[in-house]
């Protein structure tokens, strides 16, 4: 639902930055009733391996991590970008194998054009953890939004990360 308020609303179109759009999420996950959101928080290890690393939103409930939501803005398939952010998210933040939702913000001119891209590059992905159900492209929700799904294990944990792009253009 969120998703689809962003999508429809002109403030967060292409000129928009990925920090703002995320701080939308943020806030409206506080309203929806999450009430343990944090936002930047030092968590896991940073990209580099020197120092905490800063996960865009962490949801929790009773204390304990139930989401990590890595927002990422794309105008085309920068794989580089990419993968450091699903890296950060799956890998580096995620010790304990806590749904992750990669949830980037597309401005590309063909969004059906860029989810096909999209989702071959995240196919070819090799994860250093075991992939137990690999990438399940899901029915298209609308014309704006479009999600795919994975099962990975950490340690023989089993948790869903969850790719979602929505079409801001």
């Amino acid at each position: 639902r969120i998703g689809e308020r962003v999508c429809s609303n002109v403030t967060y179109r292409n000129g928009c930055n990925e920090n703002n759009i995320n701080d939308y999420f943020r806030d409206t996950f506080s309203l929806m009733g999450y009430s343990e959101v944090k936002d930047q928080t030092r968590h896991g290890v940073s990209a580099i391996g020197s120092d905490a690393g800063e996960v865009d939103i962490l949801i929790t409930k009773e204390s304990k991590e139930v989401a990590i939501f890595e927002g990422l803005k794309l105008d085309s398939v920068n794989t580089s970008y990419i993968d450091t952010h699903i890296n950060k998210a799956v890998i580096n933040y995620n010790a304990l194998g806590t749904a992750t939702f990669i949830v980037a913000y597309v401005t590309s001119a063909s969004f059906e054009g860029f989810w096909e891209r999209y989702t071959a590059h995240l196919r070819s992905i090799h994860f250093p953890l075991q992939v137990k159900q690999a990438l399940d492209i899901k029915p298209n929700v609308n014309a704006a939004i479009r999600i795919a799904e994975m099962i990975l294990s950490r340690d023989g944990f089993d948790f869903p990360v969850y790719y979602v792009a929505l079409n801001l253009n």
